[in-house]
């Protein structure tokens, strides 16, 4: 084609490409780009021609996908720019679709597939390529939709990049942890990125930093089951004494979530009284998790299968969760002990309300407001905190804050 009338339909294919039929100027152009034909003062508007191409494309078109990236890598175009941001979410949907599709061959091939043909897209060697330079003040900004904040892309795409690391057990590039240690003193809030900070640390052999991570992680999200979970693994592998550890998983076990997803807390607290010769709780613990992969055709795993092999047939299960919450408060003592108690009193009662407010939210849970002796007010669902909701207006409590919120609440000791 004739280099003026090849840059003109460039031009106008970017309209086209925009307006919704971006497949067809892309297939159109692609030949060009690849035999160098294409001038450089196109390459932008192809850039945006392949960015809607892939926002258009089937969520399984990986491999067509792929190539349109590898093309945008070849473009010449100033950076930072919008273009390279709008790309950079594109690589991340094709991350996730990656991974949705490969999980969904694995379960409907019941475990009978070619590893090597499963699709596949790393984002941490894209990410490396793409240039951590590129990113703009606004990738790092959060976004209100309908009073929910929604997370940056940035904070989408250390996700991304943390799970890939934790799925192939590769250590992230130094601009990755770069991003991820800033993203880190932002967003200070976020239980979810203290996580994957944890995950990280943990994995590069950092346990101190690791441990100190998911501390914040569970002041910010105390409800969250599997930061008690994890921080309690940790723990156990650093420490002799169980105490600690098994409160942990005590606790883990008193947050909300799914008994299918807290099999693995039984067989690790199975393991630890069984380390204390604690063997009717052990057996107890360890036919608990035995019943629920049984129940679910899960094959039990050789932890299990060992431990089994530890506990004399004879033994006579003795179940330990009339304990649970006792041992629970040393986790408790052992997470709040920098945070100062504030006495407060009840001065509000919101009752449940089963309809959702403006935002779609609902409240299940009566939800309490307290006031300190300075007058500041704060609130906090007591339910969560074993406190019984029906207490009425007046009633003592120390309640301990972390970034604002209430992360622990006890009825005050009466005088």
């Amino acid at each position: 084609m004739d280099p003026i009338l090849l840059s003109r339909y460039v031009s106008d294919g970017f309209d086209h490409a925009k307006a919704g039929n971006a497949a067809e100027i892309y297939s159109n152009v692609a030949p060009y780009h690849d035999s160098g034909e294409l001038d450089l003062k196109s390459h932008y508007a192809f850039g945006w021609i392949i960015y809607y191409a892939m926002h258009q494309a089937s969520e399984t078109a990986i491999d067509e996908r792929k190539r349109m990236l590898a093309r945008y890598l070849k473009l010449k175009v100033q950076k930072p720019h919008k273009l390279h941001s709008m790309i950079l979410t594109e690589a991340i949907r094709l991350y996730k679709d990656a991974r949705d599709v490969r999980e969904a061959i694995r379960i409907s091939a019941s475990g009978k597939h070619d590893r090597r043909n499963l699709p596949t897209f790393s984002i941490l060697k894209f990410f490396s390529l793409w240039d951590a330079a590129n990113l703009r003040e606004g990738d790092w900004r959060r976004r209100d939709v309908d009073g929910q904040q929604l997370p940056s892309t940035v904070e989408k795409l250390i996700t991304c990049c943390v799970d890939e690391a934790e799925e192939t057990r590769q250590n992230p590039s130094e601009s990755v942890m770069t991003i991820i240690e800033k993203a880190l003193e932002l967003f200070p809030d976020s239980g979810h990125l203290l996580a994957q900070g944890a995950q990280i640390a943990s994995q590069g052999g950092d346990r101190p930093r690791a441990t100190s991570l998911l501390r914040k992680a569970i002041l910010t999200t105390p409800a969250k089951y599997f930061l008690w979970s994890r921080l309690a693994e940790m723990v156990s592998a650093e420490q002799e004494d169980v105490k600690l550890p098994l409160s942990l998983y005590c606790r883990a076990l008193s947050c909300p979530g799914a008994e299918d997803f807290k099999g693995k807390i039984h067989l690790a607290m199975a393991e630890l009284w069984e380390r204390i010769g604690a063997t009717p709780q052990a057996a107890w613990e360890l036919e608990r998790y035995r019943r629920l992969y049984q129940s679910r055709d899960w094959h039990l795993s050789p932890r299990a299968m060992a431990l089994m092999e530890k506990i004399p047939e004879d033994t006579v299960p003795s179940d330990p969760t009339p304990a649970y919450k006792r041992i629970a408060a040393l986790a408790d003592e052992a997470l709040y002990a920098e945070l100062t108690p504030v006495a407060v009193s009840k001065n509000y009662h919101k009752p449940a309300d089963n309809r959702p407010d403006r935002y779609g939210r609902v409240n299940t849970s009566p939800a309490w407001r307290v006031a300190d002796a300075e007058g500041t007010n704060y609130w906090f669902t007591p339910s969560r905190h074993g406190i019984d909701p029906d207490l009425p207006h007046g009633t003592r409590l120390h309640i301990r804050v972390h970034n604002g919120r209430v992360v622990d609440a006890a009825l005050a000791p009466a005088e």
